[in-house]
C-alpha cells in the first residue's frame, strides 16, 4: 500500500513537469521576441530619426543643364582665308558674330579688310595685323576697334567652310556681283548658292567699295541662319560640331562647347530668324576705314550693353545703328 501510494505521487510528479514544460518554454521564447523587438526598433528609430535630421542638411541637387544667363553671350570672329589655287585674287572675309541667347538673337557685322586697328601700339589694318601678329592679335583689335569684346575667334579655309555650309545648308541670296559662278541679280530675286558659290559672293574682288563687301558678308550669313533647318542643327549639335571642329583654327575649347552648347541648341531649336545684319560705319582716312564714335554707342545699345541714359539695359533701346533682315 505504501509502495502503491509512493508510485502515484511519483507518477503525478512526472505528469505535473511534463504538462509545465510548454509554457515555462513559451514565456521566455516570448520574452526574447520582445526583447528583440524592442532593441531592434529603437536601432531602427534612432537610425530614421539621424536620417531625416542629416536630411535637412543635404544641399539640393544641381540641374544638369543650367538656364540661360548673360554668361552664354558671345561674340565671335570669323575668317574664311579661300585657298583656290584658280583663283588666288579671293580675298579673306571677316565677320563678327555677336550671340545672345538671352533674347534669341545674333548680330553678324561684316569688317572691312581695311579697317583700321592698334597693336601694340602702331596703327595697321586689320588685314596687315592678322598676316603679321597673328589670330589672337586680330580678334584683340578688331574688337578694341569696336569697342567690343570679342571672345573667340574661328579661322577657316576653303575645305573648312565647305563642311560648315553642308552642316548649316545652303543659302538663298539675290547675288549683287557677277563672278566665277555668280550671275548678278538686279531685280532682288534669290538664288540658291551652293558652298563654292557662296565662298565666292563672300571673298570676290568685284565689289566696288570693301564696305560694299562687308554689307554682303553680314546680309548673306544672317540669311545662312535664318534659312537653316534649327531643330536639325540643335538636335545634333555635338556630332555637327565634332565634324566640324578639326577643319578650322580656332581658340574654343571643348571646354568652352561644354559650357555653352545648350545656349546654342537653345537658340537653334527655338528662336525664329535671330539672325540680323549690322552695317558698320567708318570713315575713309589715309586708305583706311576708321570706326566712327557715334556707332560704336549706337552698337552698345543694339546688344543692350548699353541704354540712352549709359546704363546697362535688358530691354531693347532706341539705337542708330542699322540692322536689317536679310532679304
Amino acid at each position: 500500500m505504501h509502495s502503491r501510494m509512493h508510485c502515484k505521487r511519483i507518477m503525478a510528479k512526472y505528469l505535473f513537469r511534463r504538462r509545465q514544460k510548454p509554457g515555462a518554454t513559451a514565456i521566455p521564447f516570448m520574452l526574447t521576441v520582445l526583447l528583440s523587438l524592442f532593441v531592434f526598433g529603437g536601432v531602427a528609430l534612432y537610425c530614421y530619426n539621424k536620417l531625416m535630421e542629416d536630411d535637412t542638411e543635404l544641399q539640393p541637387m544641381q540641374a544638369a543643364v543650367t538656364g540661360i544667363s548673360d554668361n552664354d553671350i558671345n561674340s565671335i570672329l570669323f575668317i574664311l582665308d579661300p585657298d583656290d589655287p584658280e583663283h588666288p585674287d579671293r580675298k579673306t572675309a571677316m565677320m563678327m558674330l555677336h550671340f545672345d541667347p538671352v533674347r534669341k538673337q545674333e548680330f553678324c557685322i561684316g569688317i572691312p579688310l581695311e579697317l583700321q586697328v592698334a597693336h601694340e601700339g602702331k596703327l595697321m589694318t586689320a588685314e596687315s595685323c592678322l598676316i603679321n601678329h597673328g589670330l589672337d592679335a586680330v580678334k584683340n583689335a578688331v574688337g578694341e576697334a569696336l569697342d567690343q569684346k570679342i571672345d573667340r575667334y574661328i579661322m577657316m579655309d576653303s575645305e573648312g567652310f565647305e563642311k560648315l555650309v553642308n552642316v548649316i545648308g545652303n543659302v538663298s541670296y539675290p547675288s549683287p556681283i557677277k563672278d566665277q559662278g555668280l550671275r548678278r541679280v538686279d531685280d532682288g530675286v534669290s538664288v540658291q548658292l551652293d558652298n563654292k558659290q557662296f565662298e565666292t559672293l563672300l571673298t570676290s574682288t568685284r565689289y566696288g567699295k570693301e564696305t560694299d563687301r562687308c554689307t554682303t558678308i553680314g546680309l548673306s550669313v544672317s540669311q545662312l541662319l535664318n534659312q537653316c533647318d534649327g531643330k536639325r542643327i540643335g538636335s545634333n549639335l555635338d556630332n555637327y560640331y565634332h565634324s566640324f571642329i578639326n577643319d578650322v583654327t580656332t581658340d574654343i575649347t571643348a571646354m568652352d562647347f561644354s559650357d555653352h552648347k545648350h545656349a546654342i541648341s537653345y537658340v537653334f531649336l527655338y528662336a525664329t530668324a535671330p539672325a540680323r545684319a549690322v552695317s558698320i560705319i567708318c570713315d575713309e582716312q589715309s586708305g583706311m576705314y576708321v570706326v566712327r564714335d557715334d556707332f560704336k554707342e549706337s552698337l552698345k545699345k543694339t546688344f543692350y550693353q548699353q541704354s540712352s541714359s549709359g546704363l546697362g539695359v535688358d530691354e531693347p533701346a532706341a539705337s542708330d545703328v542699322t540692322t536689317t533682315a536679310a532679304p
